[in-house]
């Protein structure tokens, strides 16, 4: 095995100071984009990715911005965890994601790595996707076009993965930005995990979002990690409890459904039969919360 602290590849590194400059760098073949490095550069030092050039995004101004604008929350490709975490519209208005974001290793790792990234390494385990999931995120890809400025298009995100450390991203194309819809007056969302350690990744997580009109489940939105090879929604509970009164048996029973669409593995950190076992619970647990969070009487 490769050491872990001796990086054997040979690469060019460019520093672009605009996004354009760092689309053209990115178009040639074996080019990668480097932002906070915490997954790339240890994949590299283990020969999992050779890459001949590193394109570096960080300090990009086009890049480094959270905003809130169109009745969206949106996060530019280098704006870093631990920023996203604290900001007073993430905290405010989306709870659960500064919460997911809070369990991603320790604090030196929120305070370099991205959101952007953590959703391009499409880890089957990541905590950010599941709750992004079911805030309906959309992620905005963008390329260069040939001189005349870059060219961007959106897709929401569970279009994103197309399986494990795989996305639709494709040569000379790189995240720009992933945008969150503000959420409605009578919504509440959480997010669960289960990790060996803290600064684990997680055995599963999983989250839920709950949309109410009095005591009546008007849309329900759950997402699970570690279950699959990429982050999946549960559609047999969110058909369960659409337009469904509330009550906990009703959760409970909902949550019951989970295995319905799931499909987990052995692994390192858990087996597929203790996911399965413990899927169900968590996914109780964060409906509940996200259902309190809604202004649910419970």
């Amino acid at each position: 095995m490769s050491s872990t602290r001796v990086i054997s590849v040979d690469f060019e590194c460019r520093s672009p100071r605009r996004l354009e400059e760092a689309l053209e760098a990115l178009n040639e073949e074996g080019s990668q984009v480097l932002a906070g490095g915490t997954d790339l550069l240890n994949n590299i030092k283990i020969n999992a990715v050779k890459p001949r050039r590193l394109v570096y995004v960080l300090g990009i101004p086009e890049l480094e911005f959270i905003s809130v604008e169109g009745g969206r929350l949106i996060v530019g490709a280098a704006a870093l965890l631990s920023d996203i975490e604290h900001n007073r519209q993430v905290v405010s208005r989306f709870p659960a994601l500064a919460e997911a974001i809070n369990v991603i290793g320790g604090t030196q790792i929120r305070n370099m790595a991205t959101l952007a990234g953590n959703l391009c390494n499409a880890s089957p385990g990541a905590d950010t996707p599941p709750i992004l999931l079911v805030l309906d995120a959309e992620v905005e890809i963008c390329w260069s076009n040939g001189g005349a400025g870059a060219q961007r298009s959106r897709l929401p995100l569970g279009g994103f993965f197309t399986g494990p450390k795989k996305t639709v991203l494709k040569q000379g194309q790189m995240v720009h930005s992933v945008s969150i819809p503000l959420p409605s007056e009578h919504s509440g969302a959480a997010f669960r995990r289960l990790a060996r350690v803290s600064l684990d990744i997680a055995k599963i997580n999983c989250a839920a979002c709950i949309e109410r009109d009095g005591d009546t489940v008007q849309r329900a939105r759950i997402a699970l990690g570690s279950v699959a090879p990429t982050p999946v929604r549960a559609p047999s509970i969110e058909k369960a409890l659409e337009s469904r009164r509330y009550s906990g048996e009703l959760f409970q029973e909902a949550a019951e459904l989970v295995e319905e669409d799931i499909a987990p593995i052995d692994d390192v950190r858990s087996t597929a039969e203790y996911r399965r076992q413990i899927a169900s619970l968590l996914v109780r647990e964060a409906l509940q919360e996200a259902w309190r969070r809604s202004g649910g009487k419970e």
